[in-house]
C-alpha cells in the first residue's frame, strides 16, 4: 500500500471520529459564519502574503507571488524552471507546507520544486532564517506556510451557496489563457464545502528584446476540494489538492540549448496532497489542542521528444502528522508537541554515460518533540524561548545506495527578546539553531549519486537584530542577519567507478539586512525597501551552480504603491524592483550580473458586487535581464549565457464573476 493510500485511510478514519465527535457537540443553528478577517503584525524579517494582495497583481506564479517581497527572489523564465531564494539560500533549506501538509525534498535540480497555486491562498506566511521550534524538523532557513480557502471565506454572511468564475488572457510573445471555476457553500450551519479548478495554458513568451523565447510553453491543471466544519470548540477540515504541470522544454528546463546537443523533451511535474486539520479550543487556557495529518505525493518525468528515452523520472512521497496543544500558565504561553514524517523516493536516470544510469529506492524518517515558550514578562518586555529534539533514520533500500543506513539525531534551542521602548517602537534579538540530519534530497541525483554512509548531519545558526516602529499609519522595520550552515551536504562529482558521491562540502553563510519604510492606512499603502544578502561557502562566493543551496543577487530595491478610491471602488497600484549589479564569480572571465530595473503597475475596477475587471501590464517598460536568481552563466569552453531571459512586457486582463 503507497504511503498515500495508507494516510488517506488514516484521514478517513480521523474524519470519522472527528464527525462522531461534531455530533455530540452542541451547536446552534442560528449560527451566523461570517469571512474570516486575518491580520497580523510582522515582525522584520518576515512576511504575511493575503490573497487579496495577489489577486490585485493578477498573480499566477512564484515569481509573481514573491517578485516584490523583502529578502525573496524567484528565478525568471519558464515557470517549471522557477526556484525560491530566502536571503540567497535555495528553498530546498526551507521547510514547505500547504494546509499543513510537507513537501519535502527535490524531485530534479534543473526545475522549480515548490508548486503553490496562487489563486484560492488566504495567506502565505514566510518566517526567514533557522527560527521557533514550531517551524518543524529541519527548517534550515525558515519555513513557508499557505492556508487555502475555505467556503467560509468565500461566502457572504447569511449566503448558502456561491459561484465564481474567472478568466484571463496574457498578452506577449504567443499569448496564453487561464480559466477559474469555483463552487462554494454551506450545507449545513457549522458546515462548508469548496471546490476549485483551474487550468492555464501558456504559448512561448517574448523577452525585452520582442524575442521568442522557445520552448517556454506551458500547460497548469490545478484543483482542489475542501471540506470545513465549525462546531463550537472544535473545528476541523480536510483538503484535497491536486495539480499538474506539464511542459515543453529542453533536458534541463532551466537552460537554453548553449551547446546545440540538449534535446527537446516533454516535461512532467505533478503533486498530490491530503491534509486534515482539527482544532479543539475548549474554554480552558491549558487546552488548545491541534492536530494535523497528511499524504504527499510529487513525482516527475523528462523524456526526450525525438527518442522516447526517459532523461529521469521519479516519485517522492510523504507521510506525517503534527500533535500540539497551547497553554496560557501565567504570563506563558506554551506551545508543545509532537511531529513525524516518514518520506519514500524511487527514481531512475539515463542522463549520463551508459555506465552511470541508475535507480534508487530511499526511505527516510524524522520524529521530533518541541516545546516553544512565549514569556511576557512585562508589557514592554518578552522573552521567546524553545527547543526541539529531532530523531533521523535514512536507509538505501535498492539501486545505487542499496544497503546504506545512517541514523542521528539532535537538538534546535532558540531564544529571542522583545523590548517595546516607547510606544510604536520595538527592539529584537533572536538567536537559532537548527539540526537537520541526512534525509532524502533529491528524486533525481538520488538515483545517480551514491551513499557511502560517512555524512554527517548538517547544523546551522542564524542570529538576528531588528527594530521595528509602527505608529498612526507610519512603519518603518529593519533586520540584520548572520547565519551559518555547517556541514551542507551536496552530490560532488568523481566519475569513475561511479558517477559520484553524496559528501558534506563545507560550511555555508549569510551575512545580510533588510530595511523597509512607508505609510499604510485603509485606502492607501506607500512603501520603499531595500535588501542584501551576501552568500558563501567555505568563504567564496555563491554562484550559480550552487544549486541546491544557493547563489548571488545584487542589492535589490523594492518600491510600492497601493491606492483605492471608495466610489467607483477602483484599486490601482504600482510594483518597482530594482537591483543592482553583482560580480559573478563563476569565473575569472564571466561577466558580471547586470543590474535591472522593473515596474509593474495595476488596475482593479469592482463595476458592481459580482462583476470584476482588471488590467495589469507587467515589466512596463519592456527591460530586458536576466533575473539574478535564475542561472545565467556558464564558465569554461562555453562563456556564455545559458539561461532563459526574463518574460519582456505583458499585459495581463481578467474578467471575474461571482454570483
Amino acid at each position: 500500500m503507497t504511503h498515500l493510500k495508507r494516510c488517506t485511510a488514516l484521514q478517513l478514519t480521523a474524519a470519522a471520529l472527528l464527525a462522531s465527535t461534531a455530533v455530540s457537540a452542541t451547536a446552534d443553528p442560528e449560527l451566523e459564519l461570517e469571512n474570516i478577517i486575518v491580520t497580523a503584525r510582522r515582525e522584520p524579517g518576515n512576511l504575511l502574503v493575503t490573497g487579496d494582495q495577489l489577486r490585485t497583481i493578477q498573480a499566477k506564479s512564484l515569481e509573481d507571488i514573491f517578485a516584490f517581497e523583502s529578502s525573496v527572489a524567484v528565478g525568471g523564465g519558464s515557470t517549471v524552471a522557477q526556484k525560491i531564494y530566502v536571503r540567497g539560500f535555495e528553498d530546498v533549506l526551507l521547510n514547505v507546507t500547504v494546509d499543513g501538509a510537507q513537501s519535502p525534498g527535490e524531485l530534479y535540480h534543473h526545475q522549480g520544486r515548490v508548486q503553490i497555486e496562487p489563486e484560492f491562498i488566504k495567506t502565505l506566511e514566510l518566517d526567514a532564517g533557522a527560527g521557533a521550534a514550531t517551524n518543524g524538523a529541519g527548517a534550515v532557513t525558515g519555513a513557508l506556510r499557505t492556508t487555502l480557502k475555505d467556503a467560509f471565506d468565500m461566502l457572504e454572511p447569511g449566503e448558502r451557496i456561491g459561484a465564481y468564475l474567472k478568466g484571463t488572457g496574457w498578452f506577449n510573445g504567443d499569448d496564453g489563457q487561464g480559466y477559474v471555476a469555483s463552487a462554494f457553500g454551506r450545507p449545513l450551519d457549522n458546515v462548508g464545502i469548496i471546490a476549485t479548478y483551474i487550468d492555464r495554458r501558456r504559448d512561448n513568451y517574448a523577452d525585452g528584446n520582442g524575442d521568442i523565447v522557445d520552448p517556454s510553453e506551458y500547460d497548469q491543471r490545478r484543483g482542489y476540494l475542501k471540506l470545513n466544519g465549525d462546531f463550537g470548540a472544535h473545528r476541523a477540515s480536510l483538503t484535497y489538492e491536486q495539480l499538474d504541470d506539464d511542459a515543453v522544454t529542453y533536458e534541463r528546463p532551466n537552460l537554453s540549448n548553449f551547446n546545440g546537443t540538449y534535446q527537446i523533451s516533454d516535461q512532467e511535474m505533478s503533486r498530490d496532497t491530503l491534509a486534515l486539520n482539527y482544532e479543539w479550543d475548549p474554554a480552558s487556557p491549558l487546552l488548545d489542542v491541534r492536530a494535523t495529518a497528511y499524504g504527499n505525493t510529487t513525482d516527475f518525468r523528462v523524456q526526450r521528444q525525438a527518442t522516447g528515452l526517459i532523461y529521469g523520472e521519479g516519485e517522492f512521497e510523504s507521510i506525517g502528522f503534527d500533535l500540539r496543544n497551547s497553554s496560557r500558565i501565567g504570563a506563558h504561553a506554551l506551545t508543545y508537541g509532537v511531529d513525524y514524517r516518514d518520506d519514500d523516493v524511487v527514481s531512475a536516470q539515463n542522463a549520463t554515460p551508459p555506465f552511470a544510469w541508475g535507480t534508487t529506492r530511499q526511505s527516510g524518517s524524522v520524529l521530533g518533540v518541541y516545546l516553544q515558550d512565549n514569556w511576557a514578562i512585562s508589557d514592554a518586555l518578552g522573552l521567546s524561548a524553545g527547543v526541539r529534539f529531532d530523531d533521523y533514520e535514512f536507509e538505501g533500500n535498492g539501486g545505487v545506495s542499496a544497503g546504506v543506513s545512517i541514523s542521528d539525531s539532535g537538538l534546535s534551542p532558540n531564544i529571542g527578546l522583545t523590548w517595546e521602548v516607547v510606544d510604536g517602537l520595538q527592539l529584537r534579538a533572536a538567536y537559532a539553531q537548527a539540526f537537520r540530519g541526512v534525509t532524502i534530497r533529491e528524486a533525481f541525483f538520488s538515483a545517480l549519486y551514491v551513499h557511502d554512509g560517512s555524512l554527517e548531519s548538517e547544523e546551522a545558526d542564524n542570529l538576528e537584530f531588528g527594530v521595528s516602529y509602527e505608529k498612526d499609519g507610519f512603519f518603518a522595520r529593519a533586520t540584520m542577519y548572520q547565519q551559518t550552515i555547517e556541514n551542507f551536504i551536496d552530490a560532488r562529482y568523481v566519475g569513475t567507478p561511479v558517477w559520484g558521491y553524496w559528501q558534506n562540502v563545507g560550511d555555508a553563510e549569510v551575512d545580510g539586512y533588510e530595511v523597509e519604510l512607508g505609510y499604510d492606512a485603509d485606502d492607501l499603502r506607500l512603501s520603499v525597501g531595500v535588501w542584501e544578502a551576501d552568500n558563501s561557502l567555505n568563504g567564496e562566493p555563491l554562484v550559480d551552480s550552487n544549486l541546491g543551496l544557493g547563489t548571488s543577487i545584487g542589492r535589490t530595491w523594492l518600491a510600492r504603491l497601493d491606492g483605492a478610491l471608495a466610489s467607483p471602488r477602483l484599486g490601482y497600484g504600482a510594483n518597482l524592483r530594482y537591483v543592482e549589479e553583482v560580480e559573478n564569480e563563476i569565473s575569472a572571465t564571466a561577466p558580471p550580473k547586470e543590474s535591472y530595473f522593473v515596474a509593474d503597475v495595476y488596475l482593479n475596477w469592482q463595476a458592481t458586487d459580482d462583476l470584476g475587471v482588471a488590467l495589469a501590464v507587467n515589466n512596463l517598460f519592456d527591460e530586458f535581464y536576466y533575473d539574478h536568481a535564475t542561472y545565467t552563466w556558464l564558465a569554461g569552453n562555453f562563456n556564455t549565457y545559458v539561461g532563459y531571459p526574463a518574460v519582456g512586457r505583458e499585459i495581463r486582463a481578467a474578467v471575474s464573476y461571482r454570483f
